[in-house]
């Protein structure tokens, strides 16, 4: 096969393996020779409160790119990683993406679990016009007012969580008094915002919203606040490790028994980490692999190679991590260049079928994956069965399409900028 050729940045050229002396490179227009290497950064939270799913992330990356290698590798190209923990933090997150791209000679950035790395780590991806697959970012902003040219992001956002449980929640629980308890960054404002603007020109009356900083251990106050409120829903917008400590201690207070509790996206190891407190909780999520097993065979086949492999199944996240690989994967092979530009033709407008309904899609505006959003009610550990219990801790209630919760174009804030 002929490799491909491309005009390399400085680290991508000594990331293939051709030395060049500063003087050198100074003085020619240079080259590479056709790698059989290629590699990519993985930029993921590792410690801090959003670890778990990172880790996750890294299993279900770590195990797409070894099946790849495996039967040949991208264009007769060998798939090589670098790792990096962005500790849930943008500085971080944005020097971990920087020396993969510089020193390392990373092609393509992906990782994540907070809208605010994503964001910063997209910057930085434009900046250097390199790809960045943004996985578990929640937050509107990833693909609508700080979209890039360079950035796509399949997982479901705020507004697509929003809408469809809204959709639910209204026609099976109805409206009432909602008090918040919100993350004070860029993902829980966006999450926020977007419940709000649905439910209540329904007639929902939202009673406060408590900010609170990312990594908080004590939600004491804020769930006084709420327990003397009384209100008919109680919004827990948090996420990660800051979730289960939330909604564990609004089960000290009661209020798992007295008020609805809604947890706008959740995964397993959250689920997990709330025990029986997360029963009757109602969640969203773009995957769950209890549901989609026996719905399609590439999920079947999926998560029954993860759990082999790592003992549990895969999260939400983990699965969005591996699909981000092929889809790179399949952008690159379609294009036959290592060209950014080529990739984004091929990637946008794309419609492909992965481990979900079939027919999910790349849009073209502003790189936002189109594709499903579940809404989920949790269930004790007493009905859960004997497979993977821990993991297996809801119920779905509705499947909502992309399409009909996505932010309509007509709406979106996204600029995106020109090739």
């Amino acid at each position: 096969m002929k490799l491909p050729t491309f005009k390399p940045t400085r680290g991508q050229f000594i990331g293939g393996g051709v030395a060049a002396s500063a003087a050198t490179f100074a003085s020619i227009n240079v080259i590479a020779a056709p790698t059989r290497e290629v590699t990519v950064g993985l930029d993921v939270p590792l410690t801090g409160p959003y670890s778990d799913q990172g880790q996750d992330q890294l299993r279900a990356y770590k195990m797409a790119i070894a099946e790849i290698n495996a039967k040949g590798g991208v264009m007769g190209m060998q798939v090589k990683y670098t790792t990096g923990d962005d500790q849930t933090k943008p500085g971080p997150a944005v020097e971990n993406a920087t020396r993969m791209i510089e020193r390392d000679g990373a092609i393509m950035i992906t990782g994540g679990s907070s809208t605010g790395t994503a964001v910063a780590v997209s910057g930085k991806c434009q900046e250097k016009k390199t790809i960045f697959m943004a996985t578990l970012t929640h937050g509107d902003e990833t693909t609508n007012e700080s979209c890039h040219y360079h950035t796509f992001r399949r997982y479901n956002n705020a507004h697509m969580s929003a809408r469809a449980m809204a959709k639910t929640l209204l026609t099976r629980y109805g409206t009432g008094r909602w008090f918040h308890i919100t993350a004070d960054y860029t993902w829980g404002h966006s999450v926020y915002d977007n419940l709000v603007a649905v439910v209540e020109p329904k007639g929902a009356k939202t009673i406060k919203n408590v900010l609170l900083p990312l990594g908080t251990a004590d939600f004491s106050s804020a769930l006084s606040q709420a327990q003397a409120a009384k209100p008919d829903v109680l919004v827990i917008t948090e996420f990660g490790k800051d979730m289960v400590n939330c909604l564990n201690q609004a089960a000290q207070f009661g209020l798992t028994k007295t008020t609805k509790i809604l947890v706008p996206l959740a995964d397993e190891y959250m689920a997990k980490g709330a025990g029986d407190n997360f029963d009757n909780v109602v969640t969203t999520a773009p995957f769950y692999w209890k549901y989609y097993q026996d719905k399609n065979p590439n999920a079947k086949k999926f998560i029954t190679a993860f759990a082999k492999l790592y003992g549990t199944p895969p999260s939400n996240g983990a699965e969005n991590a591996y699909t981000n690989i092929y889809q790179w994967k399949g952008g690159l092979e379609r294009s036959g260049s290592l060209d950014p530009k080529k990739f984004i033709e091929k990637m946008e407008g794309y419609h492909f079928t992965a481990t979900k309904e079939p027919n999910e899609y790349w849009r073209a505006m502003d790189h936002q994956g189109i594709n499903s959003c579940l809404v989920m009610e949790g269930i004790p550990t007493s009905q859960r069965g004997s497979e993977y219990p821990a993991f297996a801790f809801a119920k779905v209630l509705e499947v909502h399409s992309g399409e009909s919760v996505s932010i309509p174009p007509t709406e979106t804030k996204c600029k995106i900028e020109s090739a």
